[in-house]
C-alpha cells in the first residue's frame, strides 16, 4: 500500500472515527484502524465489535500510488497526523507485512502493522427497514432523551435508547426504571412500517458526537459563505433485525446548498436483543393538579436548595398550595435544612411530594421555556414537559423521604 495526502482531510476522517477503536485491546487488533486504499477511495474502519464507525474518503487522482490495505495502532496514527504541520502532505508505504512508514517533510515515522484481513467486521442489516430523517430532528430526539438511559442495570434493554417507528413518526424514548424521557419527530420512509429497535448506550452516545459535530461545521459553513438557502442536511438510517447503520456525510458544501459526499462516516451498531418496556402506560394520562414555572428561577432554586440534601438520595421536597406559593425544601443526617418560596401558576389542591434533584434537574437542562409539572398523588408519577410542547414529554417518579 502506498498513498500520498493531504494532512486536513486524513485527520479529520481519523478524529470523526478513532474513538470507537478499544483501547482496553480484548483484542489487539482492535486497537487499530483499518485502511482500505484503492484509486478512488481510502476507507477507514474502527471498531470494538459493539460500534463500527467506517470513514469513507474519496481521493483526488494520483493520491493512491499503490493500492492496498493495513490496520495500524489508532491512538499513534492520530497523534502522527496531529504533530505534523498543517497544510502538509503525509505519505504511507507499506514496508512487509508488519511495519508501515509514515512520513511528512523530514518526519518519519515507522509503526507495527496487523493484517486487514484479520480486522474483525460488525456486519451488514439484513431484512432492512430505511428511514430518512433531517439532522436536526434526530439530534434534538437523542438529546432530548439520551441522559435518561440506565448506565449500569440488569435489565440491560435499559441501558439503551429505544427507536420506535410508526409510519411516519419516530420516537425516541430511554428510562432507567426512575424517570422516563420520550421525544417525538417526523421521518420520511419509503415504505410505512411499524417496528422497534433498542440501541446500546456507546453507539447512541457516539451518535450524538457525529452529529453535533456536522451541525457546527454545517453552522460555521453558513456563516461564512454567508448563506441564505437551507442546507440539505438529511441522514439515511437502515435498521435490521441485529445491527442498525447510519450514514453521516461530512463532505465540502455542494452547490452551496447540499452536503458533498467526499467523506462519508458510516455508522453501525448491534442492537440489544430484548423487549423494553410499554413507555405509553407510563405516561400519565390523568392529572388533576398542574403547576407552570418559570424554567430558569425553578432552576436556581433547586440547585440552592439541593446544596443540603441528602448526599445520597439528593431529595428535595416540593410544597404545592393552591395559591401558588412553591415551598422547596431539602435536609440532611446533620440537621440541615435549606427553605425557599417561589411562585407558581397552580390548579387543583395542596399536594407535597419528593423528588430527586438531579433528575428534574436533567429535565430543565433540556427544555427551554416555562416547565409544567402534571400531579396527582404524592406517590404517582409526574408528567414534565415545556408549556405548550407534547412531542417532548419526561416522567419523574416521586422519592419516599
Amino acid at each position: 500500500m502506498q498513498l500520498s495526502i493531504n494532512r486536513e482531510a486524513l485527520l479529520k476522517a481519523v478524529n470523526l472515527i478513532a474513538k470507537a477503536a478499544d483501547r482496553r485491546h480484548n483484542m489487539v487488533i482492535l486497537g487499530n484502524i483499518k485502511l482500505v486504499l484503492t484509486p478512488e477511495r481510502l476507507v477507514l474502519t474502527a471498531s470494538d465489535l459493539e460500534v463500527e464507525l467506517k470513514a469513507t474518503l474519496k481521493l483526488p487522482e494520483g493520491a493512491c500510488i499503490q493500492e492496498g490495505s493495513t490496520t495500524l495502532p489508532a491512538i499513534k496514527l492520530v497523534e502522527i497526523c496531529r504533530s505534523i504541520p498543517k497544510d502538509s502532505v503525509i505519505n504511507f508505504r507499506s514496508l512487509d507485512h508488519a511495519r508501515c512508514l509514515i512520513s511528512s517533510g523530514n518526519s518519519k515515522f515507522t509503526l507495527g502493522s496487523l493484517p486487514a484481513d484479520d480486522f474483525p467486521l460488525l456486519g451488514s442489516p439484513n431484512e432492512i427497514t430505511s428511514i430518512n430523517i433531517r439532522l436536526t430532528t434526530l439530534t434534538d430526539l437523542i438529546h432530548k432523551t439520551q441522559f435518561a438511559m440506565a448506565i449500569q442495570d440488569v435489565r440491560y434493554y435499559l441501558t439503551g435508547m429505544l427507536f420506535d417507528i410508526i409510519n411516519e413518526q419516530l420516537t425516541t424514548v430511554a428510562t432507567d426504571g426512575h424517570r422516563l424521557a420520550l421525544a417525538r419527530g417526523v421521518i420520511t420512509t419509503d415504505n410505512p412500517t411499524q417496528m422497534q429497535a433498542i440501541l446500546p448506550r456507546k453507539p447512541v452516545l457516539e451518535l450524538q458526537r457525529l452529529l453535533e459535530g456536522m451541525e457546527r461545521e454545517i453552522k460555521d459553513e453558513i456563516k461564512k459563505r454567508k448563506l441564505t438557502a437551507e442546507v440539505n442536511s438529511e441522514l439515511k438510517f437502515s435498521f435490521g433485525r441485529e445491527f442498525l447503520r447510519a450514514e453521516i456525510p461530512f463532505g465540502e458544501f455542494n452547490e452551496m446548498t447540499e452536503l458533498g459526499d467526499d467523506l462519508i462516516i458510516t455508522l453501525t451498531a448491534r442492537l440489544i436483543d430484548g423487549k423494553f418496556p410499554d413507555y405509553k402506560r407510563v405516561i400519565p394520562s390523568s392529572s388533576d393538579k398542574r403547576a407552570l414555572l418559570n424554567k430558569d428561577t425553578l432552576s436556581e432554586v433547586l440547585r440552592r436548595v439541593a446544596i443540603l440534601s441528602n448526599e445520597k438520595s439528593r431529595g428535595v421536597v416540593f410544597s404545592f398550595a393552591p395559591d401558588g406559593s412553591v415551598e422547596v425544601r431539602a435536609n440532611n443526617a446533620e440537621q440541615d435544612e435549606a427553605v425557599e418560596v417561589l411562585q407558581s401558576k397552580y390548579q387543583g389542591e395542596a399536594i407535597e411530594l419528593s423528588f430527586n434533584a438531579a433528575y428534574l434537574q436533567d429535565v430543565l437542562s433540556v427544555i427551554s421555556g416555562d416547565v409544567q409539572l402534571q400531579m396527582s398523588q404524592s406517590n404517582a408519577s409526574v408528567l414534565v414537559n415545556q408549556f405548550g410542547d407534547e412531542l417532548h414529554q419526561f416522567v419523574i417518579m416521586p422519592m419516599r423521604l
